[in-house]
C-alpha cells in the first residue's frame, strides 16, 4: 500500500498541523486557516455556484465606485485601479512580514499568541474589513466566445451573494486544561463573534436589501454558528456609519439584539463530530435555498 493510502483525510491532517508544537510553537491562528478552508471547500464541493472566499472584504462602497463600465475589457481605468490594488496588497504584505518578524523576538505563546497575519477587525477610520472566508453564491450569464477576450472563460459573473460569513480565532492556550481550558475556548469564541457581528453590520450597509447572514465563530477547531438579521445590529450599523460625512443618525436611541448562538461544538469531537457535521449539513441546505432567492446585484 503507498505511503499516501496511509493518511488521514486532509481535515485530520490540517488539525494535527495546527496542533503542532512544532510547526505552530506559538499558536497563531493562521495555521487553523487551512482546517477552515477545507472544512467549508468540501461542504460545498457538490454546489456549482457556492464558493469559498478567503479574505473577502465587506465594504462601505460609494456609489460612484462600484459600477464598472459595460465595454470594461481593457479598460485603462481597470487596470490603473488593478496596479494601485496590487501595490497597496504588496505594502500591506510587507508590513504583516515587518509583524512578524518583531514577534520572533517573543518566546512566550500567551505573550504572542494574540498575533494574526492579517488584522481583521475594522481600524478606526476604515471603511470595511476583511472577513477570514466567505461561502458567496455566484450568478453568471454565459458570454460569447471571442477570440482575442477570453478572460471570463464563457461565463461573466452578474451577481454576488454573500451566504455565510467565517472568523476564526487562535486556538484556546494549550498549557490549560480542564474548565479553564473551556472558559479560554468561549473567551476566543466570543472574540470572533464580536468581529463577525460587526462584519455582518458592514455587509448591511453595503447592501441595503439584504436581512439577514449567516455566521460561524471559531477558535481553532471549536465554532459557533448563528443567523444574523439587520434587525439586529441597528446599533452596530450605526457606529459603523459615523465616519461617514453623509450619515445623518436618527433621533431615537439604537439597540441591538443578541443572535441566537447555538452549541459550541468541535469539527471531530469524539462527543460531537455526528452533531457538527449534521450542522454543517444544515447550513449547506440553507446556502442553496438563500441561492434562489435576490442576489446582489454588482
Amino acid at each position: 500500500m503507498a505511503p499516501d493510502q496511509l493518511l488521514p483525510r486532509k481535515t485530520r491532517l490540517e488539525m494535527s498541523y495546527a496542533f503542532s508544537r512544532t510547526f505552530n510553537s506559538r499558536n497563531l491562528e493562521f495555521y487553523w486557516y487551512p482546517l477552515w478552508c477545507q472544512t467549508l471547500c468540501d461542504l460545498v464541493a457538490d454546489v456549482p455556484y457556492l464558493i469559498v472566499a478567503p479574505q473577502f472584504p465587506v465594504w462601505i462602497v460609494d456609489h460612484n465606485d462600484q459600477l464598472e463600465g459595460a465595454d470594461d475589457g481593457g479598460d485603462p481605468e481597470e487596470v490603473e485601479e488593478l496596479e494601485k490594488t496590487t501595490r497597496g496588497e504588496q505594502a500591506s504584505a510587507g508590513d504583516m512580514q515587518a509583524l512578524d518578524n518583531d514577534a520572533e523576538e517573543e518566546d512566550h505563546e500567551l505573550e504572542v499568541g494574540d498575533l494574526s497575519f492579517a488584522s481583521t477587525a475594522p481600524e478606526k477610520d476604515t471603511k470595511g474589513v476583511l472577513v477570514d472566508f466567505t461561502v458567496v453564491h455566484l450568478t453568471a450569464v454565459p458570454q460569447p466566445q471571442q477570440e482575442e477576450e477570453s478572460r471570463y472563460g464563457g461565463w461573466r459573473i452578474t451577481a454576488v451573494n454573500a451566504c455565510l460569513l467565517v472568523e476564526v480565532k487562535r486556538f484556546a492556550s494549550r498549557s490549560l486544561e480542564g474548565n479553564d481550558l473551556d472558559e479560554d475556548i468561549k473567551l476566543r469564541i466570543e472574540e470572533a463573534r464580536n468581529d463577525v457581528i460587526a462584519q455582518a453590520g458592514y455587509l448591511f450597509l453595503q447592501d441595503e436589501t439584504k436581512d439577514s447572514v449567516m455566521v460561524i465563530a471559531a477558535a481553532g477547531p471549536y465554532w459557533s454558528g448563528a443567523t444574523i438579521h439587520r434587525d439586529d445590529v441597528k446599533r452596530t450599523m450605526d457606529q459603523l456609519s459615523n465616519n461617514d460625512p453623509n450619515y445623518r443618525p436618527p433621533s431615537e436611541q439604537l439597540f441591538d439584539l443578541i443572535p441566537k448562538w447555538n452549541t459550541i461544538l468541535r469539527l471531530d469531537g469524539a462527543s460531537s463530530t455526528v452533531a457538527s457535521e449534521a450542522r454543517l449539513r444544515t447550513i449547506c441546505k440553507k446556502m442553496k435555498e438563500i441561492g434562489d432567492q435576490k442576489t446582489i446585484a454588482k
